[in-house]
């Protein structure tokens, strides 16, 4: 599933957005993969050493960590989305290509390249092996859009041995199809327009709107990739441009809301709830990454800054997955609130505890590696700072 836009500010911002929606529970938090980071491919366990630094949502997959969208410290922003069908991937590893499982490209592609036309020069060196990720155990059916600072907007669709870049000059990406025929589609609804619609007459009675929002009559409703991708497209094309970044952000909230899939709606063959996990949210200019959790609809901000930037190791942001809301009063709760609350912040323990073993994972293979000294007062601190956060949570 998953929908991603793309939208510029008056000031000449540019915000990629997207749902990620999924039917396993994938928790992920904000992470930062430093500068230097190497990391060792499923696909033919070579190593691989980021050059930029990035911010992304993601986890520990297997020894490395997998990013499924991220914004690096040069403004190339990149998101995957699942395309179920029509992904092809190659079952032969090449000595003189770059071989990568699907689920690696963008902590590869983020690390390594500026910009678009920088990863442009490399793309066709890469091949994409059919190899599955840890942790799901499923070789993922993906495609990319890619946006920088110049305001392109590109995808990338593996539908062959070699991989190309297309325009995307609609800004919108979901599923299965292909890209082209999600465009071509939108011709069957240039009616729906946000005006309403004048009073028409039938013979000598004037038939009259019982309400607003005539002009959105025959705006689909479902959650299929077409239904969402034209939805997404409506509104991403019509609600008032943002002047500035944050009103960039709360129009992506607004904009995705359309599209969000809540728990229970959309149910898999094999009975399993497929939903939209969290929104992530990337500016290309202020390497901002904001993110929004299913529990949680507060907004978090994590920004590329020089000093977070100058840090060795990897960094998780770990995210409350409780709602975080603003208590005007007093009052006290009803017992069913307070027995929710205490499930919820059993729920965030439990997250914070993962994340400490993440660290842990780290500290250990720094050890291994000779270069826990140089980064352990890094790692410290931050096992502090969760403990701390962990401890608020009880």
């Amino acid at each position: 599933m998953c929908t991603s836009i793309f939208t510029e500010t008056k000031d000449n911002k540019h915000l990629l957005a997207r749902t990620m929606d999924f039917s396993f529970t994938l928790d992920p938090n904000v992470l930062y993969l430093p500068r230097d980071y190497e990391w060792v491919s499923e696909a033919d366990k070579e190593k691989h050493q980021s050059k930029y630094g990035l911010l992304g949502a993601g986890r520990l997959l297997g020894t490395s960590y997998f990013v499924a969208d991220g914004v690096n410290e040069h403004g190339l922003a990149i998101a995957e989305l699942y395309l179920p069908q029509k992904a092809v991937y190659q079952k032969e590893l090449e000595d003189d290509k770059i071989n990568l499982a699907p689920h690696e490209f963008i902590t590869w592609a983020l690390g390594k390249f500026k910009s678009i036309s920088d990863l442009k020069k490399e793309l066709s060196k890469v091949n994409l092996f059919e190899v599955p990720a840890p942790l799901i155990d499923t070789v993922t059916p993906l495609h990319w859009i890619l946006t920088d600072t110049t305001g392109n907007c590109m995808v990338i669709e593996p539908t062959g041995k070699m991989l190309h870049l297309k325009e995307n000059p609609v800004g919108v990406m979901t599923n299965t199809p292909l890209l082209e025929w999600h465009i071509e589609n939108l011709s069957n609804y240039l009616n729906v327009r946000p005006k309403q619609y004048d009073p028409v007459e039938f013979g000598t009675y004037t038939s009259h709107a019982f309400s607003q929002g005539t002009g959105t009559l025959g705006l689909p409703g479902g959650y299929t990739p077409p239904e969402r991708f034209i939805r997404a497209a409506f509104f991403k094309e019509n609600i008032d441009q943002p002047a500035i970044e944050v009103e960039a952000v709360t129009n992506a909230v607004k904009i995705l809301a359309t599209v969000q899939i809540p728990k229970g709606i959309v149910v898999t063959t094999d009975d399993k709830e497929d939903y939209s996990q969290y929104i992530g949210m990337m500016c290309n200019e202020s390497k901002t990454y904001y993110y929004t959790d299913y529990n949680n609809t507060r907004i978090s901000q994590v920004t590329l800054t020089k000093e977070l930037l100058e840090r060795k190791t990897p960094k998780v942001f770990v995210t409350k997955k409780a709602e975080d809301i603003s208590i005007l009063n007093k009052e006290n709760r009803s017992p069913e609130e307070t027995v929710s609350n205490i499930e919820q912040k059993e729920e965030a323990g439990i997250n914070t505890l993962d994340i400490l073993r993440q660290e842990l994972a780290l500290g250990l293979k720094a050890a291994k590696d000779g270069s826990l000294d140089n980064d352990a007062h890094q790692t410290i601190d931050q096992a502090i700072e969760q403990l701390k956060q962990l401890k608020n949570n009880i």
